[in-house]
């Protein structure tokens, strides 16, 4: 009989498996962890998952479906074990619990890209939307003519089943539609003349060279494209799954992709940030990416300086954040770069898009306008925009940096009471006259563009040039306090 190897013994060296399919020990292994982690009371929800097909379900059956699911999903190791690792991800998978790291929304538009899911399946997990964005702005630079990539569904905010779908449960998974060969976008399948073979095997080697998260599997059906693996009605799509990130890599992502999403403040001493409180609101704690994208907006906005005007598109934004849309942003930085000119991948609005389209530097993202929009006017934003929202903190004006710090600190003061609007009317005045406004003229079509909005100027302010941008209070919350806001000191 032959005798144990020292590496087994030793557990170095893992033994072969069963013939049911699994590492030896297994059973025993999992019927701890059952009761340990407590996902014995959720098996039928489990068994769903690891084979909704299979009836004859015991110990052993369930070790070899979990090799398999981990197998299929690039979970390492694969060892057919429910452990702590597994079950994270297989609770998710079964609906058992939402993982709030799946909870990053890839926004409609951006460099290089377009997203045509529901919004509701839009949501994966940070390494997956910034391995999307990084093939995306690698994409841009080799297409900046379009045409752009067309990404479908993710998932939902916090995982699990979606209707009908076996997959995209884990946060990790993405369906791209194949390339077409006339720079535009919509619907194909590689047997169709308007697919392009060559573009769609660029599109596949850049996912799976993204730098960001690993590519476990790509599925598409175009038997002459290298990287994929057929699998049915994958026609018209590609289907790609990402690895599980490691711990490695959620916490030191490359810098393409940290520059995409808002990379972490990086500073000798951790700085003190304060909270944001307004009565009967619930407060806010400011965190560092908050900060890093106050500088970019400060930058966008009001040239970057330290002076009153910085200070108060900060508190018109501090303003409107407590008072208005926090319940539909769940960070001040997400509603920065929403509200914000600047700040946005796409512009929204096609007024913005009308007045930069002719600029040397306008990159077009994909499509045009719909109506009320006039016929024509392209999606896309500004080189210099784009290039501000991926500047890393370091190279952001060190005035920028203090004032943004400050600021989220508690240390600005509020030139502007409960204004939550603001916007250049001696620009508006130019728009429908061609000339710019002398100053009682601008003060007249400011009140006037006031009462037409149902606002309240809030009149002139020692230090603060209302030119470049003027200060309104809404109505509505002309009865507050003043002021409403205000930023406690951590």
């Amino acid at each position: 009989m032959p005798t144990t190897s020292t590496a087994v013994r030793n557990g170095t060296e893992r033994p072969p498996p069963n013939r049911a399919g699994h590492p030896p020990g297994t059973t025993a292994r999992n019927r701890g962890y059952a009761r340990s982690l407590g996902w014995e009371a959720h098996l039928p929800a489990v068994r769903r998952v690891l084979d909704p097909h299979r009836t004859d379900w015991d110990w052993a059956a369930l070790g070899s479906a979990t090799l398999k699911w981990q197998t299929a999903q690039g979970i390492s190791p694969a060892d057919g074990l429910i452990g702590p690792a597994t079950w994270a991800l297989l609770r998710t998978a079964a609906g058992v619990a939402g993982d709030p790291a799946i909870s990053c929304q890839l926004p409609e538009y951006g460099p290089g890209f377009r997203v045509t899911g529901r919004p509701t399946h839009r949501f994966g997990r940070p390494e997956t939307a910034r391995a999307l964005l990084a093939v995306a702005a690698a994409w841009h630079r080799a297409h900046p003519q379009g045409p752009v990539l067309d990404i479908r569904d993710l998932g939902r905010s916090g995982g699990g089943p979606l209707t009908g779908r076996a997959s995209h449960r884990l946060g990790l998974e993405a369906d791209l539609r194949p390339v077409k060969s006339d720079r535009r976008q919509g619907p194909t399948n590689w047997r169709r003349p308007s697919y392009s073979r060559a573009l769609t095997q660029e599109l596949v080697g850049l996912l799976r060279n993204n730098g960001v998260l690993p590519v476990h599997a790509i599925f598409f059906n175009d038997p002459e494209i290298h990287g994929v693996q057929p699998l049915e009605n994958h026609d018209n799509h590609l289907h790609v799954r990402f690895a599980p990130p490691s711990s490695s890599s959620s916490k030191a992502p490359p810098s393409a992709a940290r520059r995409n999403s808002g990379p972490a403040l990086e500073v000798a001493t951790p700085p003190r940030l304060g909270v944001l409180s307004a009565q009967g609101k619930a407060p806010y704690q400011f965190t560092t990416e908050d900060v890093e994208w106050t500088a970019r907006f400060i930058i966008g906005e009001s040239g970057g300086r330290d002076d009153a005007d910085s200070h108060a598109v900060i508190w018109a934004m501090f303003n409107r954040y407590a008072l208005l849309t926090r319940p539909y942003y769940r960070t001040f930085s997400a509603f920065l770069r929403a509200y914000s000119t600047p700040l946005q991948p796409v512009l929204k609005s096609w007024g913005a898009s009308k007045r930069n389209m002719d600029r040397a530097d306008f990159v077009r993202t994909g499509g045009t306008f719909g109506p009320p929009a006039p016929p024509g006017i392209p999606r896309g934003q500004r080189r210099a925009y784009l290039d501000l929202q991926q500047r890393p903190w370091a190279q952001l004006p060190s005035a920028a940096r203090s004032v943004a710090l400050r600021a989220l600190g508690g240390a600005v003061a509020n030139p502007i009471g409960n204004a939550t609007e603001f916007g250049s009317t001696y620009v508006y005045f130019h728009d429908a006259n061609r000339r710019y406004p002398n100053p009682d003229e601008w003060r007249r079509f400011t009140e006037q563009y006031a009462a037409k909005m149902g606002w309240r100027w809030i009149g002139p302010v020692p230090g603060l040039d209302q030119n470049s941008n003027t200060y309104f209070v809404q109505r509505r919350l002309a009865a507050l306090p003043v002021p409403a806001v205000r930023v406690l000191a951590g």
